[in-house]
This record gives C-alpha cells, structure tokens and sequence, in this order.
C-alpha cells in the first residue's frame, strides 16, 4: 500500500502519540518481563482514552471550522456541514421535527432559523438555508480514500473530535434488505404490507389480514407510487412515511396495478404488539446505546467502529490527512457507523441546491 508523505507523517505521529497516551514501554532483552502497570483512573480502550482524543485535535481542526449544531426548542437533534460560505448547510433529514423550525448554532455562538431547502430521501439528506456570510465552507473528497483499517474521525462543531474509529468495510452499494430497518417509533400507523424494491415505487409482496391495507383493497404486486403528496421511490421512502403519520389518519395511496393506475384512501391502522424475539435482538444489537431513528435503505455506504450520537450524525468525516471522504448519516448498532460516501453528498447537495427535490416536499 503506497501513503502520500503527509499520510506517513500523520499516521506515524498518531500512532506514536497514542503509543505514549497508553504509557507503552521498551522491553529489554534478555529483561524479565514485568506486569503491565494500569491506571485505573483511564478508560483501557483507545477510543474512550481521552489522552488518545487530543491526538485527533489537529486532524479535525479544518473541518471542525465547518460543523454546526442543529438544534430544536433548545434541544439538539444533529449536526449540520457547512458546504457554502453564504449559509447552505447539509444535515441528516430524518431527524428534523415535521411540525417544528430547526436553529442553526455556529462555532461563534450565533443562533440563526434555518428553512429547509431541499431533500434527498434516498440519501436521508436535507439541504438547509441560513441568513449568514463568510462562513467557512468544505469539499468533499472521495471515499475511495477510506481504506480498511485507516483511522478516521468526526469533526465536531469545537476542537475536540466526536467519535474516533477505523474504516471496517470500505464503500460499497448496498440494497435495502441487507441493512437495518428503520426504528419505528411506538404511537406511529401501521399499514400491513410486507414490500420489496421495483422501479418507479415500492411493490407490495404481502398484505396482512385485517389491516388497514387489506381493508382499503390493496393487493400483492401493486405499486405503490405516492401517499399523502409523497413521491414513493423505494421501500425505506414508504415505510418512512407510512411512520410519519398517526393511527386513524387517512391518507391518499397512489398506486400501479398492471398498466392501471389506481388512487385508493386509506384509513391507516395502529401498530401490532412487537415480536418478543426481534425486540431481544434490537436489544442485544443496542447494548445500552441509542441508534438512528432511520438506520437503512442508503444506496451506498461506507462502515466504520466509529461510536457516533445519533445527535452527532449529519457533521463530516475526515481521514488522517483532515480530507472529507464522507458524511455521518446513521449509528446503526452498538459499534457500528455508516458514512454517506463524499461523492454522493456532493452530487446530492448540487441537486438541492439546484431545486432537485429527489422525493417530493421537505418538512416544513
């Protein structure tokens, strides 16, 4: 594996510093070897070693200066990425409220509304918009340069890194069942289709007894193409939407039927008693940490061990070198991080700058 220079001198002088961080030292041949003194006062893992964190400051320092915080009544919901000096910021979308303004904090304290702009369901991206200048912007490199095994790092909106990590599978595409479903919250409707991914919508592949889509007369091989003025352009788009809504609303289905198109409304049902058996494994795979509301359906990722707050996705990742090769879209389990890679953040960001929306109207 060739390394640019800078990569060498970084890398060399990460793994050093951590060296020293962990107190390592020489043994001497021919020496006994003595028991590894701890200090019970720091955490044993280089992720959690705080000495280790400072390590990262002068990776992060560039991107940091382009990290904001994405916040609600006062309460912090993501991280936003700075990717135009006159205010255009990218975040993740599935954790804007529906029904309430999102406030951008800068790194100087500033405190500006911000209007959403455009979307990318597919991507899970909103592209926001703010009344500021100046501002300093970043570009996205490509992921190939997120080698396994490489460290990476997350900027936060100050000095310090968010979470530290390593590439543990590089980028590649992805279909939607090989990544998690979406967390669906509790009081969310219910449907009672079981879907599978078809161009131009999501196909119905089985629909449950008595529910609210059996008794609205939908069936096996429709299409569904919008519901409730939503463009439908996979599964995770559908099951994202149906979840937005309450039990008891009615909503407008559009959908294919062989060559018919068909407009059907749909009193959405309520959400049946969860299998005991897949609440243990969501359980196990949690292990006491909090996971993305929407943890799939990307077209392309990139994997990290990166321990990353749901409310620390949306902000930029960098490698050694400080690049940005991508953008922190979901903790998808308890050691476990996708990253949009860099090169579909930057198309997808031209697209809603451009008045691209890819799945119908953003939240309000």
């Amino acid at each position: 594996m060739i390394f640019s220079m800078s990569r060498k001198l970084v890398c060399g002088g990460v793994l050093l510093a951590m060296g020293l961080a962990f107190g390592a030292e020489a043994q001497v041949p021919g020496q006994a070897e003595r028991p590894r003194r701890v200090r019970q006062s720091e955490p044993s893992g280089f992720k959690e070693n705080p000495r280790v964190w400072a390590i990262f400051k002068d990776v992060v320092k560039d991107a940091s200066q382009s990290v904001v915080r994405i916040a609600t009544d006062g309460k912090d919901i993501a991280l936003g990425t700075i990717v135009a000096a006159d205010g255009w910021i990218v975040t993740k979308h599935s954790e804007l409220p529906v029904d309430k303004a999102a406030e951008v904090r800068l790194r100087d304290g500033r405190k500006l509304p911000a209007k959403i702009m455009g979307v990318d369901s597919k991507l899970d991206l909103a592209l926001l918009k703010i009344e500021a200048t100046d501002l300093s912007a970043l570009e996205f490199a490509e992921s190939k340069l997120g080698v396994v095994g490489n460290m990476l790092a997350a900027p936060g909106p100050d000095v310090n890194p968010v979470a530290v990590g390593v590439v543990s599978v590089a980028t590649r595409t992805v279909k939607a069942r090989e990544l998690p479903s979406s967390i669906p919250p509790k009081d969310s409707a219910f449907l009672g289709v079981g879907l599978e991914e078809d161009e131009g919508g999501a196909k119905i592949m089985s629909v449950m007894p008595n529910s609210a889509a059996e008794k609205a007369g939908l069936k096996v091989n429709d299409i569904v193409t919008l519901i409730a003025d939503k463009a439908i352009i996979d599964t995770e788009t559908m099951i994202n939407t149906i979840q937005d809504h309450k039990p008891g609303e009615v909503v407008p289905i559009k959908l294919k039927r062989g060559e018919q198109e068909m407009e059907f409304k749909v009193a959405l049902g309520g959400r049946p008693p969860e299998d005991p058996r897949l609440a243990r494994r969501d359980f196990q795979n949690r292990m006491g940490s909090e996971l993305s509301k929407r943890r799939g359906g990307f077209p392309a990722i990139m994997q990290s061990d990166m321990v990353i707050k749901p409310t620390d996705c949306g902000g930029p990742i960098v490698d050694l070198d400080g690049k940005v090769i991508g953008l922190s879209i979901a903790r998808a389990g308890r050691t476990e991080s996708y990253v949009l890679p860099g090169e579909l953040v930057k198309a997808a960001v031209a697209e809603m700058k451009n008045g691209k929306v890819a799945s119908g109207p953003a939240k309000k």
